[in-house]
């Protein structure tokens, strides 16, 4: 029953990524084929087979620019409606007088929030791959294909803190700002770093994002295990961590 509450908790904010997304997916597959004539537009399909191969690659390297905060979005946004989120309008007494234990409901809605991840990850980058597959008559489009879970290994990180900020909080508001201000100083201490100091700090576990968007240069880099396994680890982490303040919260 509580897998079906955080369902319909999070439905709307579901709902409305998967469209976002789908919708930013197909439109910019279409885009090389959109053309203005007398005022009006109409579609070409004949710019995806003058070279197959080279507009499929073109392509599926737009189309991850456009998607590849997927996972990371997803994950902040559905986060925030963890049961940390129920402490400050009161409603968590209710919640907790139940008989379940509140290790099972921080673990049941972080594994709902991982199918909706899942979903707007692989979704919207598995319709490109279709409709450009059959524009262009060739299905070799690898990047596609492998980039939805890549996104996910990115946004579980964040899935997360999120879920630790706002049992820190006790609010989704201020779960959704300290995670933005986590992530905000990291940036800024990261650009400082590299920039006026030249020291060179890890991505932390956005590695496997940016290791898929720059794999189409000529020299191709060695896969980010590190930023891999840091992403793992953070991704079981922060809940345990949550899991920790929640059985600990006297309301």
């Amino acid at each position: 029953m509580y897998a079906w509450k955080c369902w319909r908790e999070t439905r709307g904010r579901f709902i409305f990524l998967l469209t976002l997304f789908v919708a930013i997916a197909l439109l910019v597959t279409l885009i090389p084929g959109l053309k203005e004539r007398n005022g009006w537009w109409y579609f070409d399909r004949s710019e995806f087979t003058h070279d197959p191969a080279l507009m499929a690659r073109l392509v599926s390297l737009m189309v991850l620019s456009g998607l590849w905060g997927s996972g990371l979005l997803s994950a902040v946004f559905l986060g925030a409606t963890s049961s940390g989120s129920e402490i400050e309008p009161g409603t968590i007494e209710y919640l907790w007088t139940r008989p379940r234990t509140r290790t099972s409901m921080t673990w049941t809605h972080w594994g709902v929030c991982l199918m909706e991840i899942l979903i707007v990850a692989i979704v919207p980058a598995y319709l490109a791959a279709a409709l450009l597959g059959t524009l262009t008559r060739n299905w070799n489009v690898p990047l596609l294909l492998v980039a939805p879970w890549m996104m996910v290994i990115v946004g579980l990180p964040m899935l997360g803190l999120t879920t630790l900020m706002t049992a820190l909080r006790r609010s989704a508001s201020g779960g959704l700002l300290y995670t933005a201000g986590v992530v905000s100083v990291y940036v800024i201490v990261r650009q400082i770093a590299i920039g006026p100091l030249h020291l060179q700090l890890p991505t932390l576990f956005a590695g496997p994002v940016v290791w898929l968007m720059n794999n189409h240069q000529p020299y191709a880099v060695a896969f980010p295990w590190g930023s891999f396994w840091r992403a793992v680890f953070l991704a079981a982490a922060f809940p345990l961590a949550a899991q920790y303040l929640l059985k600990r919260a006297e309301v």
